[in-house]
């Protein structure tokens, strides 16, 4: 696939002034028709670790309900930010096949308006709506029991392969050393 030496910018109308879930919706469906995407959807998803997505498979774009709703009162211009984010990255795929935040997606985030768009941004202060999972398995030493991770659900890693792994910088002390427990009496 062809990579582009410039994308001519890319006149979008102004967004709301609001950032409701109406208005975002409303003015994603409008962004997509404009752009020619009209076989895309937008919806809304429950993530709380991430702004928004682009599933390229599906057509399908989405924002975090969680987030949108905590932007929209603190700083609902990096909600617009991610969506303008998550449109470049169908730009990306439908017109080159590419994906990521390489040099083509890149090139259309300053097409539309969001010159030096980065791959993640840090966030509002974001507590999550839904309630922690208590842990139920940890990654231990063998040895000491220090823990290193735990889990809500028991992983899915054979021992041969856990006797391979070990933790980044504590090459020497872990390999070989790490077991999966239960924290459930």
């Amino acid at each position: 696939m062809n990579t582009p030496a410039a994308v001519p910018q890319i006149p979008l109308p102004p967004h709301p002034t609001g950032a409701s879930p109406e208005e975002v919706e409303a003015y994603a469906g409008h962004c997509l028709a404009h752009l020619h995407l009209q076989d895309w959807q937008f919806g809304w998803d429950k993530t709380v670790r991430r702004l928004g997505c682009c599933k390229m498979q599906q057509r399908r774009i989405s924002l975090s309900r969680y987030y949108a709703e905590a932007y929209a009162s603190k700083d609902a211009a990096q909600l617009w930010r991610t969506l303008l984010h998550e449109l470049a990255h169908a730009l990306a795929w439908v017109h080159h096949g590419a994906r990521g935040h390489g040099p083509v997606w890149k090139r259309y985030c300053a097409a539309l308006g969001i010159p030096g768009e980065r791959a993640s941004t840090r966030g509002v202060e974001f507590t999550s709506p839904r309630p922690q999972q208590l842990a139920k398995f940890s990654l231990c030493h063998r040895e000491t029991g220090e823990v290193y991770r735990t889990y809500t659900r028991k992983p899915r890693i054979s021992a041969h392969r856990l006797r391979q792994c070990y933790i980044p910088g504590r090459k020497a002390d872990t390999l070989g050393q790490l077991t999966i427990k239960s924290l459930e009496p």
